[in-house]
């Protein structure tokens, strides 16, 4: 059974989440985070540069002109969250994704909750066969078993065998009862509609990681159904590595007065931007128009201009994309920030825009940690970078 979870309008800030885990059969839950982030966490003054990461560098790539760049995920112009139920032995979720990485799978993680009950789930990995799960557990009892709370979030589930995956290979996350009869229901969370990746490029940070096979499925009893739903999971293998799509909320950020928004990229490549692209709504009715700034590490502008004007807006997402007067330059390891900022709003008429937060493992969301949500509240003297949340743009390049 589906239903559909409206999403929460969040407030300006969340409480980031990072935790390490220890590698066990034992199911741990990690909640979602509070309601309002720490203005101080990842504070940094304009000359900082400090968010540089030991992230692959691509040295020598060309990227071609016209390239469409960024976290560009179109699904949350659909709004809300979805929920799958598993309410009986019988039903099942899949999560299927392709492989990133050869190795040894020893946990998995997904968002789930209790709809009422204490339920057991036994979740694992399955192999793929024409789409579907084979049915049976990799090497036997490639599964764990976790006790499903009431409030919604991670759950990572230790293998009680880890499991060989080959990098390219189609596999399955399945989630079923894990005791008959089952005791309550397990709901199993997910995007309303699929974005077809998973946002970190480990071999481009600039550039989402396409996956055809992403998917998730519902089994009711008789046959598999193909929901067409982005999922939220995690693979974390022995050796350290993870791969997934951690994000588990979409969200607004309001811009106003002093309060500026939009993303920090520190390329892996030399490019040249012509166009930037971001996800906006309005909030009541602004009074003033909506701008656009391209900054440097050093809190130089390099570009700026008008972004939108309240009467290109409505309550409803939209995509708004202007083209630069002059390209800007983005030199690989160097720091930027595209922003946006309307400082005659105040905050109960006021610009949205779109982002999504609460990342299992920042590290793999897009860009890994070299591009992330930044926010000024002090008109652009200070910045603070969130490393698990990232807005939802676009960036197009030029000759």
């Amino acid at each position: 059974m589906r239903r559909m979870l409206r999403k929460t309008r969040r407030p300006l800030f969340a409480v980031a989440i990072v935790v390490l885990l220890a590698l066990s059969s034992i199911a741990v839950f990690i909640p979602p985070g509070g309601s309002e982030r720490n203005p101080g966490t990842n504070s940094t003054n304009p000359g900082n540069t400090g968010n540089k990461t030991s992230q692959v560098k691509i040295v020598g790539k060309q990227i071609p002109a016209g390239y469409v760049m960024g976290n560009p995920v179109d699904i949350e112009l659909k709004t809300g969250m979805s929920v799958l139920l598993i309410e009986n032995a019988n039903q099942k979720v899949s999560i299927r994704f392709t492989a990133r990485f050869s190795g040894e799978a020893a946990m998995v993680v997904v968002n789930a909750m209790a709809s009422n009950g204490r339920p057991q789930a036994r979740i694992g990995l399955q192999e793929d066969t024409a789409g579907l799960p084979k049915g049976e557990w990799m090497s036997g009892n490639g599964f764990g078993t976790a006790q499903i709370p009431s409030r919604k979030g991670f759950i990572a589930v230790g293998l009680q065998k880890a499991v060989s995956i080959s990098k390219g290979k189609v596999y399955h996350i399945v989630i079923e009862a894990g005791e008959t009869p089952l005791n309550g229901s397990i709901a199993v969370l997910a995007y309303m509609a699929n974005a077809l990746v998973q946002p970190l490029n480990n071999e481009d940070p600039d550039i989402l990681s396409p996956d055809a096979a992403i998917n998730t499925l519902f089994y009711s009893g008789g046959a598999w159904r193909q929901e067409d739903e982005w999922p939220i999971y995690v693979v974390k293998y022995s050796d350290g590595k993870s791969e997934g799509q951690p994000y588990s909320l979409a969200a607004p950020w309001v811009i106003h007065s002093r309060t500026y928004i939009g993303q920090t990229v520190i390329p892996a490549s030399n490019y040249k931007i012509g166009k930037v692209a971001f996800v906006l709504s309005l909030k009541g009715q602004p009074k003033d128009k909506l701008y656009y700034e391209i900054r440097d590490s050093s809190n130089n502008t390099l570009a700026k201009g008008v972004f939108a004007e309240a009467s290109q807006l409505t309550t409803w997402k939209t995509w708004i994309e202007v083209t630069l007067d002059q390209p800007v330059t983005f030199k690989a390891g160097e720091l930027y920030r595209v922003v946006l900022l309307s400082p005659g709003t105040d905050l109960e008429n006021a610009y949205r825009v779109y982002g999504h937060e609460f990342s299992y493992d920042p590290s793999l969301g897009y860009g890994g940690l070299q591009h992330q949500l930044v926010t000024s509240h002090d008109g652009g003297s200070m910045w603070v970078e969130s490393e698990d949340s990232d807005t939802i743009f676009k960036l197009t390049t030029t000759v």
